[in-house]
């Protein structure tokens, strides 16, 4: 075995057996090559060493030792004692404890004694994690391939950890506005007036940012048709919906159905993934037998780029793509590990050594698509690999709905963050099962903060559109949606300063507390920024709820009720809200800061940052519509039972 090392400002790259990343990360970047082994590796006992076909990798792990990271797991936040693979799976729905999901991240950060480990494995095939199981004392790292590339970073605390990944892999995108309001989804809306009728009958209720059209629009299930029997015109459709202030948002798979007679199957002859024996890949989807653009090489990106333009040129306004581990319609959902891809630089590579880059290539081309096209981008993907942040949105894919989910979301959707993947968010209500109203309605109080806030359900589910359910519910669910509004300039300054400095929008305590143990532990509360604790109220039944407030100063956000960390207190709030001591937030149209700092918002499409020397507020442009105020123990006129 060899192995060469690089070393940035950031990170050290360690290059296993000649190994040319499928995903190039560290092209931009100058590196030294060096030949001494550093200090950090071999403070963590770093080992590696061949495993069968495979290599494995060992770092020192201490009993007090947290995990952070991965991205999606079905897990709670820390995930030491613990094994995981990563690789991307439809589990055709999942609870707690399932693995793998959607979108693993092979990204962690290990937490011991004040001081982090930051580890990258930039390799998008198989790999397994085991934090202190199989040894009780190690981290290992096992791959079923030779030769791999490994990111150990420079930084001894997770936050800088954390930016140093997103500088690596990429700043997440910025949304459209429109995107992160309440929206709309169901497999499947159809025909188009009862699209519209849901529409206007939620006018009556609550704002309706977008309706997402699942599989039932198109023509046979053939990517980028209508089905013109239950959608007609098209364009008066798409008018219809526009005139009434949402937008669409169409579901697109990477299955194009064989068909000889269908226009882009033909056109995309030479673009398909293939059989080692140089035939094209067939499986079951939707259509029936279909084939798989080979998004690994760059004609077949162009080719789907054109689609998606004419697609998104009719007036479509976002593209949901799904399906897009890659899944086909088998027991395992997984494509033959030994299809093959063809490369840009002519190599062909069996998919199992790429599998997880499949998606990130797929948004990468819709991405450009919309970018060619002058128009702002909107994907919501339901896979992707370590850097998908660049082009997409995610959710939490086909979750079960339980009581017991709605606290599960909260770790995966704040993992997912820290993992790089800041616009994110889960179904509402649960995508699998019959939900309650008041299920639904706890769901829609703990996603208040979450940046993706759509509402999406099965075929054969209950109908949780909240225009039907008992008026007591309804009011529950519509005070949640007001509320989200009331906070919407503060959300969308969040995941600007995501996008325009390389943090999480969304994070577990445990990120801004990471040498808190009890932080660790906490999964039914979440950050948003660094300054705003929310502790929602989602237990069955319950009037009352343990909130916990790490080390600090706290001010609740109803009452100005000043509060020293850390404490643990009974909070009989439904929606708690505490802001931490050196904060900005903005609530209806108003800049309130906390405190003393330097705060970054965009607001009313303006980069706005605000000054704080605890007496008086400076901004560096006019704020026109709002207000500031600078506060931490007037009386509140906010109150909110």
């Amino acid at each position: 075995m060899k192995f060469d090392i690089f070393e940035t400002t950031d990170y050290y790259k360690i290059v296993v057996n000649k190994y040319k990343p499928v995903i190039d990360f560290s092209s931009h970047n100058t590196e030294t090559k060096i030949s001494e082994i550093p200090s950090i590796l071999s403070e963590y006992e770093f080992e590696i060493k061949n495993s069968g076909d495979g290599l494995q990798m060992f770092f020192t792990f201490e009993i007090s030792s947290h995990i952070l990271g991965l991205g999606e797991k079905a897990y709670g936040i820390d995930r030491k004692r613990k094994k995981f693979l990563s690789v991307n799976t439809d589990p055709n729905g999942y609870s707690r404890n399932k693995d793998p999901i959607y979108l693993p991240i092979p990204f962690f950060v290990q937490i011991f004694n004040g001081k982090a480990l930051g580890v990258f494995i930039n390799y998008p095939g198989e790999l397994k994690f085991d934090f202190g199981v199989e040894i009780y004392n190690k981290t290992s790292i096992t791959s079923n391939d030779r030769a791999l590339e490994i990111f150990v970073f420079k930084s001894r605390t997770v936050h800088e950890i954390v930016e140093a990944y997103f500088r690596l892999t990429g700043k997440p995108f910025l949304p459209p506005e429109w995107s992160i309001g309440h929206t709309i989804s169901r497999y499947s809306y159809y025909p188009k007036n009862e699209v519209i009728k849901i529409l206007d009958e939620y006018a009556k209720v609550a704002p309706v940012e977008a309706v997402y059209l699942d599989i039932h629009y198109m023509d046979g299930y053939r990517l980028f048709t209508w089905n013109q029997d239950i959608f007609g015109d098209t364009q008066n459709f798409l008018e219809q919906v526009h005139k009434r202030g949402a937008k669409i948002v169409t579901i697109v798979d990477p299955s194009i159905k064989s068909d000889q007679n269908y226009k882009i199957f033909r056109e995309g002859l030479g673009h398909y993934i293939e059989t080692p024996n140089e035939d094209i890949y067939y499986q079951k989807m939707w259509p029936g037998d279909s084939v798989f653009p080979d998004f690994l090489n760059l004609s077949t990106r162009n080719f789907w780029k054109e689609c998606v333009k004419k697609w998104l040129s009719q007036g479509v306004d976002g593209i949901w793509l799904d399906m897009n581990e890659p899944t086909i319609l088998t027991e395992s959902h997984l494509m033959d590990g030994n299809a093959i891809h063809h490369l840009d630089n002519g190599e062909k590579i069996q998919h199992s050594k790429v599998r997880n880059s499949y998606p990130y290539y797929q948004n990468m081309a819709t991405f450009e698509a919309f970018k060619e096209l002058s128009k702002t981008p909107f994907i919501l993907s339901r896979s992707g690999y370590a850097g998908i942040q660049k082009f997409a949105a995610v959710w939490t894919g086909d979750n079960i709905a339980s009581w017991d989910d709605i606290k599960l979301q909260i770790s995966i959707v704040t993992s997912l963050s820290i993992s790089g993947v800041s616009v994110t968010g889960c179904d509402l209500g649960g995508f699998f099962g019959d939900t309650p109203p008041e299920m639904t309605s706890a769901y829609y109080r703990m996603a208040l903060f979450f940046p993706i806030y759509r509402n999406h359900k099965i075929i054969n589910g209950n109908d949780q559109e909240i225009f039907l359910f008992p008026s007591n519910v309804r009011k529950e669910i519509v005070e949640s949606i007001d509320l989200r509004y009331d906070f919407l300039d503060y959300i969308y300054s969040m995941l600007y300063r995501s996008h325009k400095e390389g943090v999480p929008s969304v994070s577990p305590l445990a990120y801004e507390f990471p040498d808190d143990n009890d932080a660790y532990y906490i999964e039914d509360e979440y950050m948003l920024g660094s300054g705003l604790l929310y502790a929602p109220q989602i237990y069955e039944g319950k009037q009352s709820r343990t909130v916990y407030l790490p080390s600090g100063t706290w001010i609740d956000f109803w009452n100005r009720k000043i509060i020293n960390g850390p404490i643990y207190i009974n909070e009989s709030q439904k929606y708690p809200i505490y802001i931490k001591k050196d904060s900005c937030i903005v609530y209806r149209k108003k800049v309130m800061v906390y405190g003393t700092g330097r705060f970054l918002l965009y607001l009313s499409g303006n980069e706005i940052i605000i000054n704080s020397d605890g007496e008086k507020v400076e901004t560096d442009s006019e704020i026109h519509g709002y207000s500031v105020e600078l506060t931490a123990t007037s009386p509140s006129s906010h109150s909110r039972s």
